[in-house]
């Protein structure tokens, strides 16, 4: 190229063809050596902005003896004034910027979100030493970015510079969805990114409530869908199905069957949730004091057992969401079944001894 531009310059002399050689040549080199320069520029733009908010980055943990093969920050996200949900970000282990951003809400309500990151779908658990970390060989983020938020504010890390930590649902939908806009700013090239909305337990409340939110806004966000695993979306349909529960997985036996359906049922309908029947009552009193005092996992039924309300707090307030309307009786029933003794916090507690009453 540049032998073809002098040829079209008919120079007389041979040091205006040398000096014009080089003017040509030094004017290429520096315009690829610009272009290198661009390049890098961009590439290095283009990688901070998918990685925003260094002074968040998780670089190094405790524990952590093997090398993640993705990114992470921990942080706080603005809620509203002088409140701060505190959140946990990694990256997908196979492509983040086309793979989806799933925000992860656990329940409660009061559950940190940092137990589904640390012992369900995030990328490593804690081992029983308490010490140490592990890869989780199921982890979510294998093909997804994952985001856990801990909310509302007072779980986990998350606060209120007022401290006034009284709320219902409609507010902690309003929090998150501000948590939600905070993300984004911080990381603005995930908003292209498809994004979904996952959650368990209470989560069947604050994942609809925030999606119905996401949905209807004018916010700039990739939103295709949520879903709820192991969901409380209502109490009603929650009391009348543990009922039902107990009884198909041997929970108790025939005899007090027969009781509940005898007070509690008519005409092919039955109502274990606000029946006015003092008798019916009674047998659902009975009923749910097995699952109480058996100290079953409420969870997961085939699991060790969790113990009874005296040994683990998050036990009892799980059971405070059972069968409200009758809380003013519960437990004044006669438990006919076995009883425990007391156990020690580090021995797994003993669950009922026969499947039947």
């Amino acid at each position: 190229m540049i032998i073809a531009f002098l040829a079209e310059q008919k120079l007389s002399t041979v040091e205006e063809v040398v000096v014009t050689f080089f003017e040509v040549w030094f004017c290429e080199v520096a315009a690829m050596l610009a272009g290198v320069f661009l390049l890098c520029f961009l590439s290095d733009f283009l990688l901070t902005s998918r990685a925003q908010y260094a002074p968040d980055e998780v670089t190094d943990l405790p524990g952590m003896t093997f090398k993640p093969s993705y990114r992470q920050w921990s942080g706080y996200l603005q809620a509203g004034p002088g409140k701060f949900l505190h959140y946990w970000f990694v990256t997908s282990q196979r492509d983040p910027t086309k793979d989806p951003v799933v925000l992860w809400l656990n329940g409660g309500p009061g559950c940190s979100s940092l137990d589904g990151f640390l012992s369900e779908n995030g990328p490593f658990h804690v081992n029983n030493d308490g010490a140490t970390l592990y890869e989780n060989e199921f982890s979510w983020n294998k093909y997804a970015n994952m985001l856990y938020l801990e909310s509302p504010a007072g779980v986990g890390y998350s606060y209120s510079d007022d401290q006034n930590y009284e709320t219902d649902d409609d507010k902690v939908a309003a929090d998150n969805y501000q948590a939600l806009q905070s993300f984004f700013v911080k990381f603005p090239n995930f908003t292209l990114n498809e994004f979904f909305i996952f959650g368990e337990s209470y989560g069947g409340i604050y994942v609809p409530t925030l999606s119905l939110r996401v949905a209807t806004s004018q916010a700039k966000i990739n939103f295709q869908g949520f879903s709820v695993g192991n969901g409380l979306s209502s109490f009603a349909l929650n009391d009348e199905s543990l009922i039902y529960f107990g009884y198909y997985h041997g929970l108790f036996g025939e005899d007090l069957w027969r009781d509940l359906n005898d007070n509690c049922c008519n005409k092919g309908g039955c109502n274990f949730y606000n029946s006015s029947s003092d008798s019916c009552k009674i047998q659902v009193n009975i009923a749910f004091s097995i699952v109480y005092q058996s100290g079953l996992n409420e969870y997961s039924l085939y699991l060790n057992c969790e113990g009874r309300r005296g040994l683990s707090k998050t036990y009892e307030k799980a059971m405070t969401l059972l069968f409200r309307n009758y809380r003013k009786t519960l437990h004044t029933s006669k438990y006919s079944g076995p009883r425990l003794s007391s156990v020690s916090l580090n021995a797994v507690p003993p669950c009922i001894n026969s499947t039947a009453q």
